[in-house]
């Protein structure tokens, strides 16, 4: 079986390598990724990488040993993303492209495949030539486990707009439709609408869950949705709440209980997100089913044939749950005992006999594994490696720290440090903010993080206020509109570093996405601080955002989620180049959908007409994560010298 690991070699010697051989090693995209288990659990499906820059479905037969790909995709117009079992020998996958259509734009397709490759079936709409692209490919809604032939699916009907966010004719809409996996033919089951952005299902299949959007005159979608509920047996809507689109830490909803008798919620309890169950009969009586006193709750956890919820997500340092089901508090408990180093572990699925689990374990020093889990022998068996190209590396040891911001508050952050170092004393530092900025950074396994430390670097990743997960306090009004705070506490962070001995003329800032826009914004705040800058497909002038989306109808959900005002051109790092006093180096792809090329476009050209050092890499047929083994490489080794030149 290919990657099928006998045995883990968690404290195997570690050989040295180049710089180069590193930079190849730590671009190596993931081996297996979205790993389902079958219902009898004798197979698992995963997404792995496929030559340098496509991904596979591949099929392991834990039985046998054998490893298959299925099918898969070398190039970024249309790649697997996910795919579950509907059944011993059929997979449903949702596949994931972008393509020029005259403009960048992203759009999904769901085909049903036999486990052995055959008899591929398109199960969302099909488009022709005197259509425009539907960009929505749908989405499963219930996998209608005793339905062996069918699946619930969110379709869209009739959608051939240009732009995915713009409201359609009434008679054009999102539907729920019962699908056939072997013909594609759909049964609809739940008319459309064309405001409906959400359809929800309970275990039996019944739709009773919607989110509904308010549009516009003009056809352009307002910053708010609409929920909705029935009630067991009813054809009547019954409102539940009404949001902003654009707020990040908004009420929001994750599924039915395992009976349908229960909504459950995530609300506000005392400025942070915790789990309610709403109860669908009317009534609307809501009880408390967690809340943890220092995070945000992030969702519900759902195992086996019915997705029956049997826990509630969240991070303090890392991903963890609390569980419902007390057997799974101690299983979890003794599986953490049994494995080397004691690793925090994740109990993904279940067979449908519950006989199988479907394990994940991950630290700093042990990149992913997937093991399987035998209730009835209490045995475990290691299934899949995520990162193979990095067997025999030496990796850093990531640490939770604190650190005080200047107005006092306490920051989270993760320090990385060399292998074989203990502290930062006499390294050169590396501050590595997040992307989101509604995001934050957990413990375990990062593989950026981990090749700075690799090339001598001691790495801080701040938690910066703006950070989603530790309520609203922290979140402030989001990293856009209070970027004040969050780059206070990135800059603070650095001087953290210096604090522990890291040399203050060897100090350097890297982020990707708003973490690129922090690495930039944080140069104008304080010039002197960095001695280098590396920024992957940053944001770098604010208005130019907010004038990007008036091409689509989404304008006013970035408008309200930038706001407006002199905040807007005081936190737009290419509106102040001048500031610069530190070389920059940037990367960037034509077709990232994340943020436009433009952004990078307009940064460098300030920093040119300022006079300051600085160099675009452009990259081709390539998305917003740069998902690319190869420019990976070139990226790592070209930022690490880079690097390593400014701080001689």
């Amino acid at each position: 079986m290919r990657y099928l690991i006998a045995a883990l070699a968690f404290a195997a010697a570690s050989p040295v390598f180049a710089d180069e051989d590193l930079a190849a090693r730590f671009a190596a995209r993931p081996a297996a990724q979205s790993v389902a288990l079958s219902p009898d659990g004798d197979k698992i499906a995963y997404i792995g990488a496929y030559k340098t820059g496509g991904r596979a479905v591949y099929v392991a037969d834990l039985k046998t040993g054998d490893t298959k790909p299925v099918f898969g995709g070398s190039t970024i117009e249309l790649r697997p993303y996910y795919c579950g079992f509907k059944s011993a020998t059929r997979l449903v996958c949702l596949l994931y492209g972008v393509n020029n259509f005259g403009f960048n734009a992203g759009y999904t397709r769901i085909v049903a495949v036999d486990t052995d490759g055959n008899n591929v079936k398109l199960l969302s709409q099909h488009t022709n030539d005197k259509q425009d692209v539907a960009f929505s490919g749908g989405s499963i809604r219930n996998w209608l486990p005793d339905d062996p032939d069918h699946i619930l699916m969110q379709v869209e009907i009739g959608y051939t707009q240009t732009v995915g966010s713009n409201i359609k004719r009434p008679d054009e809409g999102t539907a729920a439709a019962v699908v056939d996996i072997r013909t594609g033919t759909q049964r609809i089951v739940e008319k459309s609408s064309a405001r409906v952005a959400e359809l929800g299902a309970d275990a039996t299949g019944a739709v009773r869950f919607k989110g509904t959007v308010s549009g516009d005159s003009d056809g352009y979608v307002r910053d708010r949705i609409s929920y909705s509920v029935r009630p067991k047996g009813s054809k009547e809507w019954q409102p539940l709440t009404r949001v902003n689109l654009s707020d990040a830490r908004a009420t929001s909803f994750d599924g039915f209980d395992a009976d349908g008798d229960h909504l459950f919620q995530l609300a506000d309890l005392d400025g942070r997100t915790a789990l309610f169950a709403i109860a669908t009969d009317g009534s609307g009586t809501r009880a408390l089913i967690y809340a943890h006193p220092d995070v945000d709750v992030d969702g519900v956890l759902r195992v086996g044939k019915y997705r029956r919820p049997v826990g509630a997500t969240f991070a303090v340092e890392r991903n963890e749950v609390h569980y419902f089901d007390p057997a799974f508090v101690k299983m979890s408990a003794q599986l953490e005992k049994a494995l080397p180093g004691h690793p925090k572990v994740s109990i993904l699925d279940e067979s449908w006999d519950g006989t199988k689990k479907l394990i994940y374990t991950d630290d700093a020093g042990v990149p992913g594994h997937y093991f399987l889990y035998y209730s009835t022998t209490a045995k475990l068996g290691p299934l899949v490696a995520v990162y193979p190209a990095l067997d025999g590396v030496a990796l850093g040891r990531e640490t939770a720290v604190r650190f005080a911001a200047h107005d006092g508050t306490s920051i989270p952050a993760f320090l990385t440090l060399p292998p074989g170092k203990t502290s930062a004393r006499g390294l050169p530092g590396l501050v590595m903010p997040h992307g989101g900025p509604s995001a934050r950074d957990t413990a375990g396994f990062d593989w950026l993080a981990q090749f700075f430390a690799a090339q001598g670097f001691a790495v801080l990743q701040p938690n910066f206020r703006g950070s989603a997960g530790y309520g609203d306090a922290f979140f402030a009004k989001n990293g856009f509109k209070s970027w004040p705070l969050a780059i206070g506490d990135v800059n603070d962070g650095g001087r953290w570093l210096i604090s522990q001995g890291v040399d203050p003329k060897k100090l350097a800032i890297f982020g990707w996405s708003y973490g690129g826009y922090a690495a930039l914004q944080a140069n104008v705040v304080d010039p002197g601080l960095f001695r280098a800058t590396v920024a992957v497909a940053p944001v770098t002038d604010l208005q130019a955002l907010r004038d990007e989306a008036r091409h689509h109808g989404g304008q006013k959900i970035i408008d309200a989620q930038i706001g407006d005002g002199p905040h807007v051109l005081a936190g737009s790092p290419a509106r102040h180049a001048a500031a610069f006093q530190t070389p920059v180096l940037m990367f960037h792809s034509e077709r990232d959908l994340n943020v436009d090329i433009e952004q990078s476009r307009i940064m460098a050209s300030a920093l040119r007409g300022a006079g300051k050092q600085v160099e675009l890499v452009e990259f081709k047929n390539l998305d917003h994560q740069l998902d690319d083994s190869v420019v990976r490489r070139e990226m790592l080794a070209k930022s690490a010298a880079f690097l390593k030149a400014a701080m001689n």
